[in-house]
């Protein structure tokens, strides 16, 4: 169970890294192209494939820190509706 829990959020860090890793992969990609030190793709896998590497690993090396880190946050904030629907109630 461990590691399907680490592979999804694995794949959650994947999703929300590669915009930021499209954009620098377009980017070296562009220059590189530009300025002959090489093909597009070159600079765009060069660039890109790092990025999503390190957030896969990362997913997949902290899953269970995120997961505890959302659970908590998800009781923390019905505990606060919860309690400010009962003060409401006695003081309102």
């Amino acid at each position: 169970m461990s590691d399907e829990k680490n592979d999804f959020w694995a794949n959650v860090s994947v999703v929300a890294v590669t915009p930021v890793a499209i954009a620098a992969g377009i980017a070296k990609g562009a220059y590189d192209a530009s300025t002959s030190n090489g093909p597009f793709a070159d600079g765009f896998g060069a660039t890109a494939t790092p990025i999503i590497r390190a957030a896969r690993g990362f997913g997949a090396q902290h899953g269970d820190t995120i997961t505890k880190g959302v659970v908590t946050g998800a009781a923390g904030v019905l505990g606060a509706r919860i309690m400010g629907g009962g003060i409401r109630r006695i003081f309102g």
